[in-house]
């Protein structure tokens, strides 16, 4: 039996033991109010299901990242996901004061979120009238978005602020803490304190989980520092694993990966998804460095959609090299907690550029 096929039937569970679960523990709470199909949640949020996956050779070249063709992507893919409508279609409840938190993956320097994919999508959001003091720019920790060389993101636009969770003298707002499946889960005050959210994740596999993108992006946004995320987000650790005993954790828990996005401060807030795909990681996710270039974006709202379309990328990575698929468990949950469309439902639009005229 391949590594694969261990970790699926070991920790796979099926849909009625895990409503039985939730609905017996502290995760019932967090699955109370959540939509039941696609009529309830085409109301939470719009777009549902929907996801471009939008593709330009001309956005890099070797480590060099043209800014204008990913402002052109960017462009492209609003105006595809909207029908039209634009920027101003997704921020339709934004008011004059409130902030726009802009979540990036900078987990591991050399794989995070992008600054030039940042700064497109900052300047979209001055062009639609957001003072630039009013976007902030977040991750966990402060000297993970010193490495992953976010600062340039402020040295374009000076007045956006470029913070961390850890940078705060008072992190977390004790009155949003979730009960995940018994477990206090505090979130972010840079989460909580936003009135609009963008979902910036990056294309990297991870070798348990699957995938890490929008889904699991939140996980950075909860508690004071790495071992606090990993005792909550994973199981004790196999001490017949050496590489659980390495790093010091457990295999990932996909249902609080997926649980930690019913947070209402997620759920409600989030307006846009942009997956930095510029680069991938098929093999080392979620550490390493970039291992293939895909020169993309996935944009949408819907999580689900844009994780699936991720997964499907990653994936065929994994194919070309001879590599065992992981399951991305995490993101079968999220469809079952409703947080996004059932795979068959999914829209893709995908667009090539390079391939235009």
């Amino acid at each position: 039996m391949s590594a694969a096929s261990s970790y699926k039937n070991e920790h796979m569970i099926s849909r009625r033991d895990f409503i039985k679960t939730a609905a017996t523990g502290a995760a019932g709470i967090a699955l109370m109010g959540l939509p039941s199909g696609k009529s309830e949640a085409v109301q939470k949020y719009p777009h549902w299901g929907k996801a471009v996956v939008i593709r330009d050779e001309g956005a890099t070249d070797g480590v060099n990242i043209n800014s204008k063709v990913v402002r052109e992507m960017l462009d492209e893919s609003i105006k595809l996901l909207t029908g039209g409508g634009g920027w101003p279609s997704l921020f339709s409840t934004y008011k004059t004061g409130e902030t726009v938190g802009i979540k990036v993956n900078s987990q591991w320097p050399r794989v995070a979120t992008q600054p030039k994919v940042v700064a497109a999508i900052v300047n979209e959001l001055v062009k639609m009238g957001v003072p630039k003091d009013k976007i902030i720019v977040w991750d966990a920790e402060g000297s993970a978005l010193t490495y992953s060389v976010m600062y340039l993101v402020r040295q374009e636009f000076s007045d956006v602020r470029v913070v961390a969770t850890d940078n705060l003298s008072d992190p977390f707002d004790e009155s949003k803490t979730m009960d995940i499946q018994g477990n206090p889960a505090h979130l972010s005050r840079l989460l909580t304190g936003a009135d609009h959210l963008i979902n910036v994740p990056v294309l990297k596999n991870h070798f348990e989980a699957g995938i890490t993108f929008a889904l699991k992006n939140h996980v950075g946004s909860v508690g004071k520092d790495i071992k606090y995320r990993q005792a909550l987000f994973h199981h004790p650790i196999d001490e017949k694993n050496p590489v659980h005993k390495m790093i010091g954790r457990g295999a990932p828990i996909a249902e609080r990966i997926a649980l930690i996005n019913t947070a209402p401060d997620i759920k409600n807030k989030t307006r846009l998804i942009v997956g930095d795909a510029l680069f991938g990681v098929y093999m080392r996710g979620p550490l390493g460095e970039p291992e293939f270039v895909y020169n993309g974006l996935i944009v949408g709202t819907d999580p689900v959609a844009t994780d699936q379309q991720a997964r499907l990328i990653i994936e065929a990575e994994r194919k070309k090299k001879n590599l065992p698929i992981i399951p991305s468990l995490h993101v079968d949950m999220a469809i079952k907690l409703g947080l996004g469309a059932p795979v068959d439902e999914i829209q893709a639009i995908q667009v090539n550029r390079t391939k235009k005229g």
